[in-house]
């Protein structure tokens, strides 16, 4: 390809910044409607969302081994009591508990199961649209894992370490970050409205785009003066 043809798809990076600046009106007009159903969407249409925390400390001491084996030992079997914490075992007896109003898949999505660190610890984190509901789930959930815990062969017992408490606040959703969020998606969709349509114009309104669309060298040009009437 020659340099003519090479410019033809030579994108004026300055160009396009003085366009977006020069429409900035319409892309902020963009960006505030965005912006603003994402508010309000975040604002009226999301509830509020409670989370309430327990957790428990699995028991891993055999007096025949060291210190240090125990610790490995109880570390495996976090991993362990992770799993049977949200097994069809506990949640199904947790639904039962709980009035079967709640579903297994419902209790799976709102429990959440982590260990701390490099501890014995094992946190379990409900998280409802009720406050009170929340921290009932946590700690039944918690009593019912410390149960299996003494059926099993091989298995260390679990003691609960914090009982989870009614929380006194919601903890979701963070309806600042939706809205920033629909700020940058909105200045997205604004800007990149106006790159389109400035794509899509295929009228000639300078000397460049005579060069870039025609080939042609621009020799001379007639300026353009406003007469006013004739007397």
């Amino acid at each position: 390809m020659d340099q003519t043809t090479n410019q033809e798809y030579e994108i004026d990076l300055l160009h396009l910044i003085k366009l977006v600046l020069r429409k900035w009106l319409l892309v902020g007009v963009i960006t505030s409607v965005v912006a603003l159903l994402v508010a309000g969407y975040a604002f009226f249409m999301l509830e509020d969302t409670y989370t309430a925390n327990s957790s428990m400390l699995v028991q891993a001491q055999d007096t025949e081994t060291s210190d240090y084996q125990n610790l490995l030992t109880g570390q495996r079997l976090v991993d362990t009591y992770k799993e049977i914490a949200k097994s069809n075992r506990v949640l199904e007896e947790l639904s039962a508990n709980t009035g079967d109003e709640l579903s297994v898949a419902s209790l799976r999505d709102m429990i959440t199961v982590s260990s701390v660190n490099d501890t014995l610890i094992v946190k379990l984190s409900v998280e409802t649209e009720n406050a009170e509901l929340s921290s009932l789930i946590a700690n039944e959930a918690v009593s019912i894992v410390q149960e299996l815990s003494t059926e099993f062969n091989g298995l260390q017992e679990v003691e609960v370490l914090d009982i989870a408490q009614t929380p006194s606040g919601p903890s979701g959703p963070n309806r600042i970050l939706y809205v920033a969020v629909g700020i940058l998606l909105g200045g997205m969709l604004g800007v990149g409205y106006v790159l389109i349509i400035e794509f899509m114009d295929k009228h000639i309104r300078s000397p460049k785009d005579i060069e870039q669309h025609l080939g042609l060298r621009v020799l001379g040009t007639i300026p353009d003066y406003d007469m006013g009437e004739e007397e």
